[in-house]
């Protein structure tokens, strides 16, 4: 097949996904991180900036903040016994409590990643 026969087929497909002629379903996520956090907290703001950085850098990677002020919060930080804010949880479990170090933060996810 020649370059101009794959670019046709590329430009037919987009426009077809667009026409919804094909369905896409969207990608699981692989890695999930939670990031636990409290109102006037002065740490999670940036935990939370780091787990939004990493959920840029990395494909099938989703972050979501939970704050303890609400119901969903409160029944994670119990279901966990979390005590202290921050808490970061990769994939529904306890990794970090506290502000981690990026590189670490990384580190897990990466591995998460390739598990």
């Amino acid at each position: 097949m020649d370059e101009l026969e794959m670019i046709r087929r590329k430009k037919m497909l987009e426009l077809m996904k667009r026409a919804g002629m094909i369905e896409v379903k969207p990608k699981k996520p692989r890695v999930i991180i939670e990031v636990i956090t409290s109102p006037g907290c002065p740490y999670c703001p940036i935990a939370w900036a780091m787990a939004q950085e990493l959920e840029r850098k990395y494909d099938g990677v989703v972050a979501r903040e939970l704050s303890v002020a609400t119901p969903e919060g409160q029944r994670k930080a119990m279901e966990h016994n979390i005590l202290g804010t921050p808490t970061i949880l990769i994939n529904n479990r306890v990794e970090f409590v506290g502000v981690p170090n990026f590189g670490e933060f990384e580190r897990k996810i990466k591995e998460k990643l390739t598990s």
